[in-house]
């Protein structure tokens, strides 16, 4: 396990871990909002097993996010797009063949907007209970996003640690810009979405429709799976696995 400091292209300093057994792939692992680079042990019991089958994995904070020194408030969506881009050529210069991108909720939506075109290292997407149209979600709905417009800001409460966070204005703003759905259906690469059909915080019937419409998918349902699968250590389980064969696959087609 490597610990790496560096720096975007508006000089924000990040920090990751590269979890490594010399393998030519690498999967870079993007949190949702409100977490942090292990979402909530997901992505620590991903990396795991990642490890055990030898396969490279990265994950980072975005900014405003666990050890990142940022406040909160600072958190954007072109923001935490130079954050993955910043991470992406990080890795791209360690010599591996092939990157995968996996995106969290939040992290589902950045993962879709970055310009592919630069990074022809990236070979495909992963997207766990992704939040790819934002006002079908629980966070960024008209209502939060009105009160946001009329306050300045957004005062919102997590349920896993139960701390408070200030969505700025302009984060709320930018929900109306970025249209993650719209750029997955102009995406070639290969895609897995997996999502549960109980998840409160964002419908999966968006994301059925997306995977149905765009190109090179393929989606799993896990039924009665909630949002991030926190609840149920079966259903994480069979998430875990579905990825990891996933993974594998794309790298046997390579």
């Amino acid at each position: 396990m490597e610990k790496i400091i560096y720096k975007t292209s508006d000089n924000v300093e990040l920090n990751g871990i590269l979890e490594t057994n010399k393998s030519d792939t690498c999967i870079i692992m993007c949190h949702g909002i409100r977490s942090g680079k292990e979402e909530h042990g997901n992505f620590t019991k991903l990396a795991q097993l990642l490890n055990k089958n030898n396969i490279d994995s990265f994950r980072f904070d975005f900014r405003g996010h666990g050890e990142n020194s940022s406040d909160f408030s600072s958190v954007s969506i072109k923001g935490e797009i130079n954050d993955l881009e910043a991470s992406i050529e990080l890795i791209s210069q360690k010599n591996y063949k092939n990157i995968i991108l996996l995106g969290a909720s939040f992290g589902g939506g950045i993962i879709s907007l970055i310009d592919f075109q630069k990074y022809y290292l990236v070979k495909g997407l992963i997207l766990w209970y992704p939040a790819i149209v934002y006002s079908e979600t629980e966070l960024f709905c008209k209502a939060n996003l009105n009160k946001a417009i009329k306050q300045g800001f957004l005062e919102t409460q997590s349920i896993k640690n139960g701390k408070k966070y200030i969505f700025s204005k302009e984060l709320m703003l930018q929900t109306q810009i970025y249209n993650p759905y719209d750029a997955l259906l102009n995406n070639n690469l290969p895609k897995l979405f997996i999502h549960g059909n109980n998840d409160k915080d964002v419908d999966y019937k968006s994301i059925e429709k997306c995977a149905r419409e765009s190109l090179n998918s393929e989606l799993i349902i896990i039924e009665n799976g909630t949002h991030g699968f926190f609840d149920n250590q079966e259903h994480l389980n069979k998430v875990l696995n579905k990825t990891l064969k996933y993974i594998n696959k794309r790298k046997s087609c390579e």
